[in-house]
């Protein structure tokens, strides 16, 4: 009797210890679908205050507020390590060569490129979590200027693997782009 329950045991523990198939199944299928490929309708949702955050907004925060004072990549004229770190390409080498400018297109000891603003002016800056849509993101950055709220909203492409800000755009239809060409 004792080698009867003790044969129905072992059986027992051995198929409760294999994975249902069907899970295994599931399981990678859902591995796929979270895969998916650029999507403008994803970037036009935009995701409130309680969403989760992505690497993209975590770049953009970390611009705004560990290097808006101290170092800021709009003030870098010595190293581009910095520029290079946050922005892609084509945007940190205009960034960077309107810097190289003995006097740049933009005044940037009084304007803040982040913001467009003066840096006395701009109060309570807020990152939202990023809209993702594939390889692109967009983050919106609300802050009070003057006292009057504003907003800039800032494209992102994942390039490497790694979030880059391809432009930003500013209250009142400027962009950055157009500002340093």
């Amino acid at each position: 009797m004792n080698a009867y329950k003790l044969i129905v045991a072992s059986v027992v523990v051995c198929f409760s210890c294999q994975p249902k198939q069907k899970e295994a199944t599931t399981t990678a299928n859902t591995s796929l679908a979270t895969e998916k490929p650029d999507s403008a309708v994803d970037l036009t949702k935009r995701p409130g205050p309680d969403a989760p955050r992505s690497a993209a907004d975590r770049l953009v925060r970390a611009l705004y507020f560990e290097h808006n004072v101290k170092e800021n990549p709009f003030r870098e004229k010595k190293d581009r390590a910095l520029i290079d770190q946050y922005f892609a390409k084509p945007t940190a080498d205009l960034i960077w060569s309107d810097g190289q400018k003995a006097s740049g297109k933009v005044n940037r000891t009084k304007i803040n490129l982040l913001f467009n603003a003066p840096d006395a002016a701009v109060k309570k800056t807020w990152v939202e979590p990023a809209a993702v849509g594939g390889t692109k993101a967009v983050v919106f950055v609300t802050f009070q200027n003057s006292g009057k709220p504003e907003e800039v909203k800032i494209d992102l492409q994942q390039l490497a693997g790694r979030w880059r800000i391809t432009e930003i755009y500013y209250p009142g239809g400027k962009q950055l782009t157009q500002l340093l060409k």
